[in-house]
Order: structure tokens, then C-alpha cells, then sequence
């Protein structure tokens, strides 16, 4: 279980800085989880305990509070980045798509208000009315035009 702990508590030593002012809440972190996981020897339980004690809460804290240590990367690994990096959505089309969002906002609000309208105007029902109608009409258009088709 020593090892299990160890490898969550290196988790800062190798991929995070953590700050100086920050180094006594991370050894008295790692010691707390050390004297929780003391005579266990399932990871499970200890996980659950884990996760069930303000310790959890601590160590997402902690770890919010530090910041990524650099990391070199080899040939390969660079080549994928930079392949992932030109499949992401450009700047463009990020912006094309908020466009269309506030069109498609500002589209239902003057529906929302032409229909508040006729609300209040009293004629809503009749317009209701009207348009089931013409879609009834329209689908049995398509319907028996289906149907001569076919013959």
C-alpha cells in the first residue's frame, strides 16, 4: 500500500511545482494518506476511504493550486502535437459558429415575440388552426403524390 500512496503523493514531485508556501500542506497531505492507508491492503477500500474523507478534497486543492512542470518532448511527440493542434477548429470557424448561434437566439426571440403578439391580439388559435391545415394538406400532397409515383 506504501507504494500505491507514494505513486499518488509523486504525482507533485514529478509532474508539479508545487509552490514553497505550499510544501508543508503537501507533506502533511502525503503523511495523512499514509497513516490512512497504514494496514490496509486493498486499494479499493483505501480508495473509498479515500474518497469518502476530506482528503480527497485536499489533495484535488493542493493539486488545483500547482502548476504543471515543463516537459521535454521527444521528435514524435512534438510531430503529434503539432498534427492535433492543426486538426483543432480555427479561430474562424469558432467565430462562424457563435454567428450562428446569436442568428439562430435572436431568430426564436422575434418567433417568441410575433407569437406573444398574436397571443395578445386573440388571434394565436386562429393562426394555430390555419397553419395544421396547410401542413395536413401538405403531407397529404406528398402522400398521394407518393403514391402516383409509384405507379
Amino acid at each position: 500500500m506504501k507504494e500505491y500512496i507514494d505513486a499518488k503523493c509523486n504525482v507533485f514531485t514529478e509532474y508539479m511545482h508545487v509552490p514553497e508556501e505550499l510544501q508543508g500542506e503537501f507533506e502533511k497531505l502525503c503523511a495523512e494518506m499514509h497513516a490512512l492507508g497504514d494496514g490496509m491492503t486493498d486499494y479499493s477500500l483505501f480508495e473509498q476511504q479515500f474518497a469518502s474523507t476530506e482528503l480527497s478534497d485536499r489533495y484535488n486543492s493542493l493539486l488545483a493550486k500547482c502548476t504543471p512542470k515543463p516537459v521535454k518532448m521527444t521528435a514524435e511527440q512534438k510531430q503529434e502535437s503539432l498534427k492535433m493542434a492543426k486538426e483543432q477548429i480555427s479561430a474562424k470557424e469558432i467565430a462562424a459558429d457563435i454567428a450562428d448561434m446569436a442568428k439562430t437566439e435572436l431568430q426564436q426571440e422575434a418567433i417568441s415575440m410575433k407569437r406573444r403578439a398574436m397571443i395578445d391580439a386573440g388571434v394565436f388559435d386562429e393562426y394555430t388552426r390555419t397553419t395544421n391545415k396547410v401542413d395536413d394538406a401538405k403531407r397529404a400532397g406528398k402522400f398521394i403524390f407518393g403514391k402516383l409515383k409509384k405507379k
